[in-house]
């Protein structure tokens, strides 16, 4: 079986820490792979608000997911505490990658490494538009 490689690009530019909910366990009592996708969205939302930003106003851009790629690496169980690590890779002139890093601080397990690709959107036109130069600017770009 062919697997997904995602290499996670350094530097971390923000972590946000998740308590794994009872609500997010499967049928085998550990973390649901539909959950970890949840919680990179919850990761992400912070993300943008610790930089004074929404996912519908980057500079008056929204984002628009434009696909998604996850790596299982271990599980994780109820009551554990999760460490999503972000950073940003990958521009082009419309958008770029969000990676994630999900660590269980706990045991320090590696849960998962994911990606999703976005392109920013000026929702009055429908049109896709250049990545806003504030996103640019907290890539270190």
């Amino acid at each position: 079986m062919a697997r997904v490689e995602i290499t996670y690009p350094e530097p971390t530019l923000f972590t946000h820490e998740l308590s794994v909910r009872v609500t997010d366990l499967n049928f085998a009592d550990h973390l649901a792979h539909d959950k970890v996708i949840s919680l990179l969205h919850e990761a992400r939302a912070q993300f943008f608000i610790a930089n004074d930003l929404l996912e519908m106003d980057v500079d008056g851009a929204g984002i628009i997911m434009a696909d998604l790629a996850t790596n299982y690496r271990g599980e994780a169980f109820y009551g554990q505490i999760l460490s999503i690590e972000i950073s940003l890779g990958d521009f082009s002139a419309k958008g770029c990658d969000i990676f994630y890093r999900v660590i269980c601080k706990d045991n320090a397990k590696l849960i998962a490494i994911a990606k999703t690709g976005i392109v920013f959107m000026d929702y009055s036109t429908r049109k896709l538009v250049d990545v806003p130069k504030v996103f640019l600017k907290i890539a270190g770009l």
